[in-house]
């Protein structure tokens, strides 16, 4: 890998149309002015939606680099594994942006000042602006310490210790940045290091925009509905994780492949914990119904497939 590539951005999509994610990529290009840095779009379980960014990415002309891939299995969690394990030029500052979420224009110079400032730090994260519950989730992550998804960065030593520990979320897991976040405020090792919320720097400075989020819209009722069950998910992956983490204090290595198998692990080990979770949302124990039927990860096996830039990653 490049020596000179000290930023690397990941841009992490599914269902964006191809004019969301062109302008996060633009976005993203633009706050990364005046520094050497590539920028990997990672487009995961939609090859349409990542052969036409590939074809758009032919016109590019940017400043820093741009590779586009194509991941077959249509995952969050799993792209967010490839990058770290197969993608991230190594040696370089990363940071994570969801396919939709356009940083300011000095959101990320924002988070590299936040690391620059707290060189022990394994994280940085942005706060929301967009939204109906942004103002307090912001005025709670400044307040209590959190690691927002749509935003983030990871600074070198962390991604080399990321790399080295084996680590990798499990697939199907929809809370995935409050399992990076905790796996960053443990020192990356559970087994020796207590949860510590300040390893991770919140930044009130760094944020994005989400264009249309704050419309009432049908799209957006329906998204909110289908928001709160994955939610009731979550609630699960939550408990199942911090028993992992907090409680048994297990190398990170050690996580289950799957969502499924930690979460059901976690309410077969607890099922009066479980119970009790369920009375106060039903919602949880739908998603615990559903998450008994088996789901096939055979494209996890697939590596990602570079449709657009070298493979060694090196700045325009």
């Amino acid at each position: 890998m490049s020596a000179n590539t000290n930023w690397a951005v990941a841009i992490i999509a599914a269902r964006e149309s191809l004019d969301t994610l062109t302008s996060t990529i633009e976005a993203a290009a633009a706050a990364t002015a005046g520094r050497e840095a590539v920028i990997d779009v990672l487009v995961n379980g939609n090859p349409g939606l990542a052969k036409a960014a590939a074809d758009w990415a032919g016109n590019w002309r940017g400043t820093c680099g741009l590779r586009v891939w194509s991941i077959a299995q249509g995952d969050k969690a799993h792209a967010w594994n490839e990058y770290v394990h197969r993608i991230w030029p190594a040696g370089s500052t990363a940071f994570f942006l969801d396919g939709y979420a356009r940083a300011h224009s000095d959101g990320l110079a924002q988070l590299a000042a936040s690391l620059a400032q707290a060189p022990d730090a394994f994280g940085a994260t942005g706060v929301p602006t967009s939204g109906r519950s942004a103002t307090a989730l912001r005025e709670a992550m400044l307040r209590g310490g959190g690691f927002h998804g749509n935003m983030n960065a990871i600074p070198a030593h962390a991604m080399t210790g990321l790399r080295a520990s084996g680590f990798r979320l499990p697939l199907g897991l929809y809370r995935t940045d409050s399992l990076i976040g905790s796996v960053l405020m443990f020192a990356l090792d559970p087994t020796a290091y207590q949860w510590q919320p300040g390893r991770v720097i919140v930044n009130g400075d760094a944020t994005w925009d989400v264009p249309g989020q704050s419309d009432l819209t049908i799209k957006n009722i329906v998204a909110q509905f289908k928001r709160r069950q994955r939610q009731a998910q979550g609630d699960l992956e939550n408990r199942a994780a911090r028993d992992h983490l907090a409680v048994r204090c297990l190398p990170l290595n050690q996580f289950p492949k799957t969502i499924r198998e930690l979460v059901l692990g976690w309410i077969d080990a607890h099922p009066d914990e479980a119970r009790r979770l369920y009375i106060k949302n039903p919602l949880r124990l739908r998603a615990a119904r559903r998450m008994r039927a088996p789901q096939d990860w055979s494209a996890a096996e697939r590596a990602p497939e570079l449709l657009f830039g070298a493979r060694e990653a090196r700045v325009a």
